[in-house]
């Protein structure tokens, strides 16, 4: 595989499709659907829009809550990072 110069590399992502709930800071929890994953991240489908920079927990069947930080936002999807203990 090819990559474009100044490509930052990241873990190959497992499809998957994993029914989860997303804890927003203003208290908030929101159904969404896990479409990938790896132990650095994941990315969200969902009904609402996330803001690139929120923390949020992720609460992910058989794995438990993860905190994480929203990379990138799309209409109806967002990348989450997950984080240590500053989220």
């Amino acid at each position: 595989m090819q990559r474009v110069h100044g490509w930052i590399g990241r873990k190959d992502r497992h499809p998957v499709s994993l029914d989860a709930v997303v804890y927003r800071d203003e208290g908030e929890s929101a159904p969404v659907r896990l479409t990938n994953l790896t132990d650095e991240g994941c990315r969200i489908e969902a009904d609402h829009h996330f803001r690139i920079g929120e923390r949020v927990e992720i609460a992910i069947p058989g794995v438990g809550r993860m905190k994480a930080q929203v990379r990138w936002a799309l209409h109806k999807s967002a990348g989450a990072k997950f984080v240590g203990d500053q989220a």
